[in-house]
């Protein structure tokens, strides 16, 4: 099993294509996880390749479900993007992992829900949640540096501490957290229950399990929700946002690299 730790993997056009027939040429069986985009991951042929590869997961940088989010972090891509690759992997029997970012500038509430009905519709199988992180060489980092003290480097965050003064604070973020993944594993279990080709490799037992583990995440969730409303009246002084100056198709438009100048 290979995890190929390449952010894009497969950015060339063709390239996965190239690679998958390698693969079937030399007799070889693969099974992979990779990260990609999902506007990548939509041109013709990719996601065939990929299984055809033998790939198990893909794991997207989603980031967010509300458009105004993306658009601001200037990701090039959108929501509807997102849940079309998302899709068409899982009908190749490809499984799906989910990067999520919470914390960005002008995020509300609303984005936030937008966020969790995304992930509520395509059930990812795996999901990592962060908070936003200012990184030196951005607007975002610019924006909020003088915030930052002697706390700029990844190695200074811990378990979801916002680094700048985010929508929330630290503490909203880490019950959100919670609350998320207990949501998630709360319907994947219902999914399962219920949807007869899930059903069918559930014993006696799991099935046990899969309700034992529904109740105590709906139990978890009342309390969570409870807190993280008394969390969001906290006095808080949040950034604004940040404005945004790339549509979708320019900032997903690679730069040009220092090789393809023309002197």
């Amino acid at each position: 099993y290979v995890w190929f730790m390449d952010d894009i993997f497969g950015l060339k056009p063709r390239w996965i294509a190239r690679f998958a027939d390698l693969l079937d040429k030399s007799g070889m069986t693969l099974r992979f996880k990779c990260l990609s985009r999902p506007d990548v991951l939509m041109r013709d042929g990719e996601i065939e390749s990929l299984a055809r590869a033998g790939c198990d997961i893909v794991w997207i940088g989603a980031e967010s479900g509300s458009q105004k989010i993306l658009d601001a972090m200037e990701k090039g891509t959108t929501v509807a993007t997102i849940e079309a690759a998302s899709r068409r992997l899982q009908e190749h029997g490809i499984r799906v992992g989910f990067f999520i970012q919470f914390g960005y500038l002008g995020e509300t509430l609303g984005d936030i829900r937008q966020t969790v009905k995304l992930i509520r519709r395509i059930l990812p199988d795996q999901l990592g949640i962060s908070v936003a992180y200012p990184l030196p060489g951005t607007r975002f980092f610019d924006r909020v540096k003088e915030q930052l003290g002697g706390t700029r480097h990844w190695q200074d965050s811990d378990d979801l501490a916002m680094l700048f003064r985010g929508p929330f604070s630290t503490y909203f973020y880490r019950l959100l957290h919670r609350y998320v993944h207990a949501d998630l594993r709360m319907r994947r279990a219902w999914r399962d229950l219920s949807v007869a080709k899930f059903r069918r490799a559930l014993s006696p037992w799991r099935r046990v399990r899969k309700l034992v583990l529904i109740g105590y995440s709906m139990l978890r969730i009342v309390g969570l929700r409870a807190g993280m409303a008394v969390a969001a009246r906290l006095p808080h002084e949040g950034t604004q946002a940040l404005p945004t100056e790339l549509t979708p198709e320019a900032a997903a438009t690679p730069s040009r690299q220092p090789w393809e100048e023309v002197s």
